[in-house]
């Protein structure tokens, strides 16, 4: 067992040394406020507090984990080659508060004072300190606490920490299950002369054809999308834009047969079924609860998980949305335009309101890998991609924790841009299913 000594503990602290010791490292662990019994105590131990208070290993707690102060930038420092953040005095111990660290970085602090309402103004990877250090591609939060661990365990050889097991969940972002099909005459005539206007005539060719029932449309290939997965034996989640049309959610409406079919389906089947919130509920709240009664009544099944459209957060607001619709797991921690560890860690933690000082029931999936991401921001080559693929699932690997990747059925449909990018998502398929 591993005794804390924490005179002033707080929720801040305590989420900090879950994280550490529960969620990521795993150990028994116990906090105390009595000094007598930390200094009479023969277990290992280190104490966390404002000022030096033992001989016995410790760290010196920043003032940010002592009251509810919001750090836009903390100070950095570099161990063990190792770039850091909080620097301060430690004794045996790294120079740098850990909790701090970790608490800054999981409860995506840097976020708070950013706003926006606009998809194109998001949060990206850019504005992020983590970019500033060059730290994106790695899970930084486990790595910080393996510091940690490392000398505690010099310290203590008879320490044990347990890494996570390592576990894999695809999941599938359906934000149009059709390409051309059941979009009305105004659409498919719009697209039709979009299409013209861009000398697009493959398109225009094929639009024809799938409308007329002639060929099959290229989008709705969950058939071919499950047998791939049956290949290695998974099961990916599904996540449904079940919104009203408008500018940025473009689904066709669940009231449609083949729609309402294909989700009916797919959780018959046993398929995880999600939500996944309409950009413009983000406004209006009321549309995401409208949306998952929708989803619900199709499914017959109570709707947990949710993942929001364009992985568009806003803190604290949307996770404090979420939780009032009963939903337990969002999977919405990705940057649009970077594969890596947004939370900083690779597995999931319970989602910290700053705004409240508080832990919630909510619990943050963080999703390493998107396809558009690769794609569309990084303009990676398919070789290129597989590559930047391979590195964040061995990091992942190496820590321990759960490897979370995010495609889209159109991603996996063989035409137009995706052309041969189903090497890309196989060859992920096989990395992560392999010993």
């Amino acid at each position: 067992m591993l005794l804390l000594y924490i005179p002033d503990r707080n929720s801040r602290i305590k989420f900090a040394a879950e994280v550490c010791f529960k969620h990521i490292y795993k150990t028994t662990y116990k906090i105390t406020t009595d000094l007598v019994e930390f200094e009479k105590s023969d277990a290992p131990c280190f104490w966390y507090a404002k000022e030096k208070v033992s001989e016995k290993p410790g760290i010196v707690a920043d003032k940010m984990m002592l009251d509810s102060s919001i750090i836009g930038s903390p100070g950095r420092s570099v161990f063990n080659d190792i770039i850091t953040l909080f620097p301060t005095e430690s004794n045996m111990l790294p120079p740098f508060d850990l909790f701090a660290s970790v608490f800054w970085y999981v409860t995506r602090m840097e976020e708070y004072n950013y706003y926006s309402e606009d998809v194109d103004h998001r949060f990206f990877s850019k504005m992020s300190i983590g970019n500033k250090i060059d730290i994106l591609n790695k899970p930084i939060v486990n790595i910080w606490i393996k510091l940690y661990v490392d000398e505690l365990q010099k310290l203590y050889p008879d320490l044990t920490f347990d890494k996570p097991s390592f576990k894999y969940i695809p999941s599938i972002d359906v934000d149009s299950a059709f390409m051309f099909r059941h979009k009305g005459f105004i659409r498919n005539a719009g697209g039709l002369l979009k299409d013209i206007f861009k000398n697009n005539f493959k398109n225009v060719t094929k639009r024809i054809r799938v409308v007329s029932r002639r060929e099959a449309d290229p989008w709705f290939c969950f058939d071919k999308i499950n047998e791939l997965h049956k290949k290695y034996d998974l099961k990916p989640s599904y996540f449904f834009l079940v919104g009203k049309y408008s500018r940025l959610d473009k689904n066709i409406s669940p009231r449609n047969k083949s729609m309402k079919k294909l989700i009916h389906n797919l959780s018959k089947d046993d398929y995880t079924i999600g939500l996944h919130p309409s950009y413009k509920g983000n406004k209006n709240r009321k549309s995401w609860k409208k949306e998952l009664k929708i989803l619900k009544n199709i499914t017959n099944n109570d709707i947990f998980s949710s993942r929001q459209h364009y992985v568009f957060v806003s803190f604290p607001k949307t996770y404090q949305n979420l939780i009032k619709l009963g939903i337990k797991r969002d999977f919405s921690m990705l940057y649009p335009d970077l594969p890596g560890f947004r939370l900083g860690t690779t597995v999931p933690v319970p989602f910290f309101d700053l705004s409240t000082n508080e832990r919630t029931d909510l619990w943050l999936y963080p999703t390493m890998i998107m396809d558009v991401s690769l794609l569309k921001y990084q303009k990676l080559t398919i070789e290129n991609a597989i590559k930047e693929c391979l590195g964040i699932i061995n990091y992942t690997k190496e820590y321990g924790g759960t490897l979370i990747t995010l495609w889209h059925n159109e991603s996996l449909s063989e035409y137009g841009q995706w052309q041969g990018w189903n090497k890309v998502y196989e060859e992920i398929l096989k990395a992560a299913t392999e010993d």
